[in-house]
């Protein structure tokens, strides 16, 4: 939809009065889907405020503040995606990006080393912004102002950890939680993105639907994810029967959108022996093979590709979901030396 004044003005007023109060900057663009980028293209720069004044309202400095920051960002955004590394501060300067670097820490405190995680406070649940959160790495330990400690996760080193953003980090503590159950099914749908599918997501509150379905289109293959948080391991239980219903709901339309192979993923804290029968069950109703991959490996999966990340190959991917039964350690790591190798 091409948004009109007309239509920018209403959402305002709607959520102004909705609130009680005028919006916040922050608020707006969260409550409405509007984002800044539609805002400038009908006001220019500092477009939230042009658009309080012109509904009647003054907007405060915090409101003005905010706008420049995000400005600041989103050129820092492009940059990196042009760079396809984090940019140095010539990169700012041979580009032309405005403010100047003394500029920046003089308005809004923020030095160049603390940019990143500023991006990723804004902007780290966009879609849009994927293959740039995947570039930022977690802070050093030495960064006296580290917003977030890298967390100690069993069975993944620090070598592998600090390669992992710090937006998925939780991602191992979300999968055996139940009240987490939610921010563990976009977790595991916001990896995939990072891995580089076109995730389209589902979830709660869409039906009978996985969480989300994973598609590598180059490769002419997607895969029906499912995340399953759990205090103890999961158990496939009963479950086989809807699995079968996501897979014959989403088959033939991925058969017609031109993806030749189709697989099941359950992604989870981790696994009890998983029944030969239930696999079989969905074998022989759907004719498509189920994988399972704990959280941790993921996430172990997620580091490599940021690490290396054009040696990563979602044909070699593929591989893994070949084989019904639980993705061991043993092949994510035959599969990480693969590609590295490459």
């Amino acid at each position: 939809m091409e948004y009109t004044k007309d239509h920018i003005i209403l959402e305002y007023k709607r959520l102004k009065e909705y609130l009680g109060k005028s919006p916040s900057s922050r608020k707006f663009y969260a409550e409405t889907g509007l984002s800044l980028r539609m805002l400038e293209k009908l006001y220019g720069s500092n477009a939230f405020s042009k658009l309080v004044n012109e509904c009647g309202d003054v907007a405060n400095n915090f409101s003005t503040d905010k706008i420049e920051i995000e400005d600041i960002l989103l050129q820092w955004g492009n940059l990196t995606r042009e760079c396809k590394k984090l940019p140095a501060i010539a990169d700012w300067q041979f580009n032309n990006c405005k403010p100047q670097i003394t500029n920046i820490k003089k308005s809004h405190g923020l030095r160049w080393a603390d940019i990143p995680y500023k991006f990723l406070e804004l902007f780290s649940d966009k879609n849009e912004w994927q293959d740039v959160v995947a570039i930022i790495p977690n802070r050093s330990p030495n960064e006296v102002t580290t917003s977030k400690n890298i967390p100690k996760i069993e069975g993944l080193p620090y070598e592998i950890l600090k390669f992992i953003p710090p937006v998925v980090q939780d991602l191992v503590d979300q999968s055996s939680d139940k009240e987490k159950a939610l921010e563990f099914e976009k977790g595991v749908n916001l990896v995939f993105q990072m891995l580089g599918f076109e995730v389209t997501n589902y979830g709660q509150g869409t039906g009978r639907n996985p969480d989300g379905i994973a598609k590598a289109s180059q490769n002419n293959y997607a895969v029906l994810v499912d995340a399953k948080s759990r205090t103890e391991n999961y158990k496939i239980g009963t479950d086989d029967r809807t699995f079968i219903e996501y897979i014959n709901k989403f088959y033939e339309p991925l058969k017609k959108s031109g993806f030749k192979n189709i697989y099941l993923l359950i992604v989870s804290s981790g696994f009890d022996l998983v029944t030969a029968s239930a696999i079989k069950n969905i074998k022989i109703d759907t004719q498509v093979s189920t994988t399972f991959l704990t959280s941790k490996l993921l996430l172990k999966l997620l580091s490599n590709k940021i690490k290396n990340p054009r040696q990563f190959d979602l044909k070699l991917f593929q591989e893994l979901l070949i084989e019904d039964g639980e993705i061991t350690e043993k092949r994510i790591d035959a599969l990480i030396a693969k590609q590295n190798k490459s």
